[in-house]
């Protein structure tokens, strides 16, 4: 099953063997992914840049066509809006993901490059020297355009690219882009059809949401006799995939539930009450004078008798809790403020 990403460049790709474009001719580097293409692209006719050719490293991902592909010249042009040592046009929809639109074709984007050839923009230029030139002495620029022609003629035929001194400011990548697999070779892209089944059996491995608690991973089913696709597919093994599922789901847990512990014994609260109650006893009953007259004090002992200390076993405490709760009830507000 192929992504929406890969779907949309193969129709870009059978659309440009179907209807080709002048000057222009494209083909996916690698039989085993089309994410990676190589482009050729010759100079437009009645301009200095006739009977050049420049070879343009394309990189798609998985986000085409929402963002743009990653576009470089390998044969490096000395042009205003063109990068010297990375060989990046400086196109706007290119650089700026908020003026690309979606309906940008591919076609639209190597047409774009061959113009921006003869069409140089001197305003925010990346190679400065091919700006002033072309401002300072045009009659220097073309000739320059005019050694990129003939070099770039030269790398097509599989010749050395450098001519005259060796200071000359035409640069041409012999390597593709870091990280770019090099050999590249033409290849027939083949969009094969999938059967539903094989389609459910695949979305219904990488969905994470399932039927029911119990439920199948078809795909996992599948695939469980062949230890080379589950490790493909899962990235570690089995084991440690479902200790992380694991521990994924204590984490959920917690954040969601709270962390459980296990039953409490009467005894442990028994003392978590006992602890209470003198907490309590230490905020309502500490020593404090009086603002009342002495015949007006309040008779904490007659106030309250079950605060006394008691010897009647374990039961005694559950009263004392109350009466004291009780107490600070009916406990004079003013006379507390006043203290």
């Amino acid at each position: 099953m192929y992504s929406r990403a890969h779907l949309l460049i193969a129709r870009e790709y059978e659309k440009l063997q179907n209807e080709p474009l002048w000057g222009i001719e494209t083909w996916p580097m690698y039989e085993d992914t089309i994410f990676e293409w190589m482009a050729k692209i010759n100079g437009l006719v009645n301009t200095p840049w006739e009977g050049g050719i420049f070879k343009v490293y394309i990189k798609f991902d998985e986000h085409f066509n929402v963002r743009p592909p990653k576009m470089s010249f390998q044969t490096i042009p000395f042009h205003p809006n063109v990068e010297v040592s990375s060989g990046r046009p400086c196109v706007d929809f290119l650089d700026d993901y908020e003026k690309w639109n979606e309906n940008f074709s591919l076609s639209m984007l190597l047409l774009s490059l061959q113009s921006l050839l003869a069409n140089p923009v001197l305003k925010n230029a990346v190679n400065i020297d091919a700006a002033q030139m072309l401002r300072n002495s045009p009659q220097s620029y073309y000739q320059m355009v005019q050694e990129c022609v003939v070099a770039s003629q030269r790398v097509e035929a599989g010749g050395s690219p450098y001519i005259g001194t060796a200071d000359s400011k035409v640069r041409f990548d012999k390597h593709p882009p870091e990280g770019v697999r090099t050999a590249p070779t033409r290849g027939v892209v083949r969009v094969s059809k999938l059967s539903f089944e094989d389609y459910h059996k695949t979305w219904s491995g990488i969905a994470t949401s399932k039927t029911s608690a119990n439920a199948v991973n078809p795909l996992l089913e599948s695939i469980k006799d062949q230890h080379t696709l589950q490790k493909v597919h899962l990235g570690l093994p089995r084991e440690e995939v479902e200790e992380q599922m694991r521990k994924q789901m204590e984490d959920h847990n917690t954040l969601m539930y709270g962390k459980f512990k296990s039953k409490v014994s009467p005894e442990n609260v028994r003392e978590a009450r006992l602890a209470q109650l003198k907490k309590m006893k230490k905020i309502y009953l500490a020593p404090r004078q009086s603002p009342l007259p002495p015949n007006q004090d309040i008779d904490l002992a007659a106030a309250l008798p079950g605060l006394q200390t008691r010897d009647d076993g374990n039961e005694g405490w559950e009263k004392e809790v109350d009466d004291l709760v009780k107490w600070t009830n009916n406990l004079d507000s003013n006379a507390i403020d006043a203290t």
